[in-house]
């Protein structure tokens, strides 16, 4: 199998890693601001997490977009093992987040199931087309990860703001 052709995505995968490690050191930050509370939320924990998880996937997917000459088959596979690892800490989360009565309606819950696990979906489909040589799987991984910066930003200002409230 032919290594993948990411000359048009250096400079998304060379951005994605920086802006995600910037967002990674945030919501640490975040979390050890508010540390007391985050621990005393049954299903905050987790939810930290998973957010530092998923946030992850961008900075260890853009840096393996990045090694030169590798092929489809091995970058596809690197980009469903870390979607998998981080949805395996998504399923974690929402477990806890279901098993308390905390954090919102059960209606609230649901939606933040669908982020949770949505956003991560594209770079798991994005992987198995990268490893199968069809490099429409980027649009995929990228797709993912416009989502997931969404979602952690959105997760950020919870572990900041609303567990003061």
């Amino acid at each position: 199998m032919d290594p993948i052709a990411i000359d048009g995505w250096h400079d998304f995968a060379v951005a994605s890693a920086g802006a995600a490690g910037a967002l990674a050191g945030l919501i640490i930050v975040a979390m050890s601001v508010n540390i007391k509370e985050i621990v005393q939320g049954s299903a905050l924990p987790a939810r930290s997490g998973a957010t530092i998880g998923s946030v992850v996937v961008i900075v260890v997917a853009s840096v393996a977009m990045l090694i030169p000459d590798q092929l489809a088959v091995a970058l596809g596979g690197e980009l469903i093992l870390f979607a998998i690892a981080a949805l395996v800490l998504q399923w974690v989360a929402l477990r806890q987040m279901f098993a308390t009565t905390q954090g919102g309606s059960r209606r609230a819950k649901i939606g933040d199931a669908v982020l949770g696990v949505g956003q991560l979906l594209p770079v798991l489909i994005g992987g198995v087309l990268v490893a199968t040589g069809n490099p429409a799987g980027l649009l995929f991984v990228a797709a993912g990860f416009i989502l997931i910066f969404i979602t952690s930003v959105l997760n950020a200002w919870v572990l900041m703001v609303e567990i003061l409230r």
